[in-house]
């Protein structure tokens, strides 16, 4: 069995401690250094040129993320950090995962796993791999900016999304997020099969949908229209979803 090196980057000694013992309960991983600073990680870097780096964001002197623009090779990179408003700075550094703290043994896992994926696949193909161009995992769910904080919003709880001249209103169950997008912007960011253009100002969740009533598309307690330009677009939406 392969093992995959790993380097654990953290200026608090009980996220570093947390962080061994759940690498230690897979076999496929090995700890060849853990650093309390982005300083030393430089140099621990270079010496084992690990295939894994789970690395803290906000440390004295140097940042994780100052770190990782320093570095010309990077490794497979989790982010770990107490703080969520780095995270579109994050992946933006192609970055694969990003865990916040505490973090759980489960959301762990789930990062390695895919780290290990996307090392594999390199090997398979005999060249180191852009995390951004490799397709792993599906994601779940993007960050957004809103009201001077990032705030993480899940694919599969968002009703449907509106425009509002240069920002977005996105709607969930149990609030209204908006942001400064474009409605094209979160079409190419939201999962296709999933969500659908019905209306220059509105992208439905398909899931969401209780009925379609001619033009309108109802979803919980709200009637939203199908402009007459989506209307084929979205009916072969629902016709891949199965009409009986």
């Amino acid at each position: 069995m392969k093992k995959h090196t790993c380097i654990i980057v953290d200026d608090e000694t009980l996220a570093q401690e947390l962080l061994a013992r759940h690498l230690a309960k897979i076999p496929q991983l090995e700890l060849v250094a853990t650093c309390p600073s982005a300083i030393e990680a430089k140099f621990a870097l270079e010496k084992h040129q690990p295939n894994i780096l789970f690395l803290d964001i906000n440390m004295p002197n140097l940042t994780g993320l100052e770190l990782l623009r320093m570095l010309k090779r990077r490794p497979a990179t989790i982010l770990t950090t107490a703080y969520s408003e780095h995270a579109l700075e994050g992946y933006e550094l192609d970055v694969l995962d990003y865990l916040l703290k505490p973090i759980e043994f489960e959301r762990f896992f789930k990062a390695v796993s895919k780290a290990i994926e996307w090392l594999e696949r390199g090997a398979n193909v005999g060249k180191v791999l852009n995390p951004a161009d490799v397709p792993l995992a599906s994601p779940t769910y993007f960050f957004v900016k809103s009201d001077y904080k990032i705030v993480k919003v899940v694919f599969y709880e968002i009703l449907f999304i509106e425009a509002l001249q240069k920002y977005v209103r996105i709607h969930t169950a149990t609030e209204r997020v908006v942001t400064l997008m474009s409605m094209s912007q979160l079409e190419e960011a939201l999962p296709s099969g999933q969500f659908v253009r019905i209306h220059r100002s509105y992208i439905v969740n398909l899931d969401k949908i209780n009925s379609v009533e001619g033009n309108t598309v109802h979803v919980g307690k709200h009637d939203l229209p199908v402009s007459k330009g989506q209307r084929e677009g979205f009916w072969e939406k629902i016709k891949e979803k199965g009409v009986l």
